[in-house]
């Protein structure tokens, strides 16, 4: 997943892609991806697509590709990421467990 996000995110920075510019679709679908597989070790796989798309349609509604950008390389790389970026992306997942497991 690693050399994924950094392949598609730093030609973006490269070239400029900033400010509130949308996340790539596939990035998004890769997280979609790898959260559905996350998810369905523990939870039906019914309940983990309404969950996992709730948290990449939210992501992509909340977050700037400036915001993404730095906390998906530094989630990619099993770094900290910016605590303001965890706090509303933590939000996130929060929201969309209690829409999907109940």
């Amino acid at each position: 997943m690693m050399r994924f996000v950094a392949a598609v995110l730093l030609p973006l920075l490269a070239a400029g892609a900033a400010g509130a510019e949308e996340i790539p679709q596939t990035l998004l679908d890769a997280d979609y991806t790898q959260c559905h597989a996350a998810c369905s070790q523990a939870k039906e796989e019914s309940q983990c697509a309404v969950y996992c798309a709730c948290i990449t349609d939210s992501v992509q509604s909340e977050f700037t590709l400036e915001e993404y950008t730095p906390m998906a390389l530094a989630l990619a790389a099993d770094q900290q990421a910016d605590a303001a970026s965890l706090s509303k992306l933590g939000g996130i997942a929060e929201t969309c467990k209690n829409n999907s497991f109940q």
